[in-house]
């Protein structure tokens, strides 16, 4: 899957490479020098993600995130903090800003590579909602966009899978400060959980005894129940090849082993976030679609849905033994 990506970058040796890498892989891509810029080009739509160094002067790349993650105009833009920054505070500050993700340099060619085209899929799905969706304005319901991106990311219903006491009890005690954790150590078991229990999020580790873990995301991204649900796999860094092939068929994010706190509550945060403003979305698109073929007042259907049902209707009583049956009602002082 093409898409177009921004490169922000203060230093043009930098932006000439990425450039090159990602033109190789048949991206289309755009260059900004300076922050105001990048915010100026996505605030016009002309960008599927941003590639945004940190170290900038004048407006540095966490500005410049925070800015674009709370305008409704931009949220939904994909934003990967490039720095070569590597420590689990310079991470978490880039999160709590709204990055959904971060590459060290030197940028690693496979990983830019899989997180790039995990998050234009993920953009591709919630582009074709955020339309929609923004017709519902003409019918009175308000801005779908201001709401969705108001959201805060807690209080979500959670599957940990993870077979392993000690880990579970660390992730779940730290997740349970904000969150509803259910523990599920047997993969067969927490498949069918997951399908029938309205979770929120999922945390997998690929390494259950006995079971590969990839495969449980695999079989979780193919479920109708669970297709949607934000999957973070946790792996060891030996995982690293596994954890590009399950970026690659739709896993949304991971956390590397030792799994610093912090990070997994921005990680896991910013999921939830993302999944409840394609909900959001996904809400006020159907509220336009019911206030189309729906009287508000009567709760009654309306001219538009009776036009193109009793055209069916007739046809359909063109059959034999069909029965077609017409009401017509008067209410005075309506």
């Amino acid at each position: 899957m093409s898409a177009r990506v921004l490169i922000v970058d203060d230093l043009f040796p930098n932006v000439r490479l990425l450039e090159t890498k990602l033109g190789l892989e048949y991206f289309d891509t755009l260059a900004a020098m300076n922050g105001r810029d990048a915010i100026a080009i996505c605030e016009k739509g002309l960008c599927d993600l941003v590639l945004l160094d940190v170290m900038m002067p004048g407006m540095d790349g966490f500005e410049v995130c925070r800015h674009l993650k709370n305008n409704p105009l931009t949220a939904h833009i994909p934003v990967v903090m490039v720095t070569a920054l590597d420590q689990p505070a310079d991470r978490l500050r880039g999160l709590d800003a709204g990055a959904d993700d971060f590459l060290t340099k030197p940028v690693d060619d496979t990983a830019l590579f899989s997180r790039v085209r995990s998050l234009v899929r993920l953009k591709a799905v919630t582009d074709e909602l955020r339309q929609r969706a923004l017709a519902s304005r003409e019918f009175g319901i308000g801005d779908p966009l201001a709401l969705a991106t108001a959201e805060t990311g807690l209080d979500a219903r959670i599957l940990l899978i993870e077979d392993r006491p000690g880990s579970a009890e660390r992730l779940a005690g730290a997740l349970r400060q904000h969150h509803v954790v259910t523990v599920e150590p047997d993969p067969q078991a927490a498949l069918h959980l997951a399908a029938e229990a309205p979770f929120d999020l999922a945390l997998v580790s690929l390494d259950l005894a006995g079971f590969d873990g990839l495969r449980l995301c695999s079989q979780l991204r193919s479920l109708d129940r669970t297709r949607t649900m934000p999957l973070i796999m946790l792996a060891e860094e030996h995982d690293r090849a596994r954890v590009v092939r399950g970026l690659d068929f739709g896993v949304h994010d991971f956390l590397m082993r030792p799994v610093d706190r912090n990070e997994l509550m921005a990680r896991v945060r910013t999921q939830v976030k993302r999944k409840r403003f394609t909900e959001a979305l996904r809400g006020a698109m159907q509220a336009s679609l019911q206030m189309a073929v729906i009287d508000a007042l009567t709760g009654l259907h309306n001219r538009r849905y009776l036009d193109n049902h009793s055209r069916h209707a007739v046809r359909r009583r063109g059959r034999p033994r069909a029965q077609l049956s017409v009401l017509i009602f008067d209410i005075d002082h309506f």
